[in-house]
């Protein structure tokens, strides 16, 4: 089977049209055409990968389908020769793609600068309290260098999921230090030595998730606001 039917059918089986993979992938709809119609197979593997994205595909079923069919053509250079190898080719391939990549991106994040911020080395609970009371209890770690992180007097982690969807479980956040924060504003809260994240509700504190009740306090309660929750690592 040809590269251009093959490409053709699976379109069919998602029911996406010329035009639509065309806008999907931004080329020229004249441009896919070619491919199909034409069974041009001298496209760009930016181009190729894009379509079996857009399509939901492997990029195996284009090379499996066409060697059954006994048509070994297949689309760029590149895809050729990679799938021309044995399973230890493909592996050898592979690793030092995984390599280099890992080498790219920690190149590309020695380039963001950092800052050191004084992070707490007990969780703040999303759900239950955590303690802490304890002041010496600290560490220094190094953030992005954002002017959340420069306003933030400390970092803190979160445990549990009562405020998601916007603060996650194990998610850092950074903290700026005030004894209030407005209503509807989040804070962190010291409630009987126990440490918790929540929005201010006035006369309670607000869990953003449903399924955890908000928290209303009573008679002889310790609470005070450790800070103002000003955003997240």
């Amino acid at each position: 089977m040809s590269f251009g039917k093959l490409l053709e059918e699976k379109m069919i089986a998602r029911n996406i049209k010329q035009a639509e993979l065309a806008k999907m992938i931004n080329i020229p709809k004249s441009t896919l055409n070619s491919i199909i119609n034409r069974d041009n197979t001298k496209i760009e593997i930016e181009t190729f990968l894009k379509i079996c994205e857009a399509l939901d595909c492997n990029p195996d079923e284009f090379s499996e389908e066409i060697k059954k069919s006994g048509n070994r053509e297949l689309p760029p250079s590149f895809i050729n020769k990679y799938f021309a190898l044995d399973n230890y080719g493909k592996d050898m391939v592979n690793a030092v793609l995984d390599m280099e990549y890992a080498r790219c991106v920690a190149e590309v994040e020695e380039d963001y600068p950092t800052i050191t911020i004084r992070h707490s080395t007990y969780k703040v609970s999303a759900g239950r309290g955590f303690d802490l009371e304890d002041r010496d209890s600290w560490e220094e770690i190094d953030i992005p260098d954002t002017p959340e992180a420069r306003n933030a007097t400390f970092a803190i982690t979160i445990i549990g999921d009562s405020m998601e969807p916007i603060y996650s479980d194990g998610q850092i956040v950074l903290v700026k230090e005030q004894s209030a924060v407005d209503i509807g504003e989040t804070g962190i809260y010291i409630i009987n030595g126990g440490g918790f994240i929540k929005r201010n509700g006035g006369d309670h504190l607000i869990s953003i998730n449903p399924q955890y009740d908000d928290i209303y306090f009573s008679e002889g309660d310790t609470v005070y606001c450790a800070g103002k929750v000003i955003g997240t690592v």
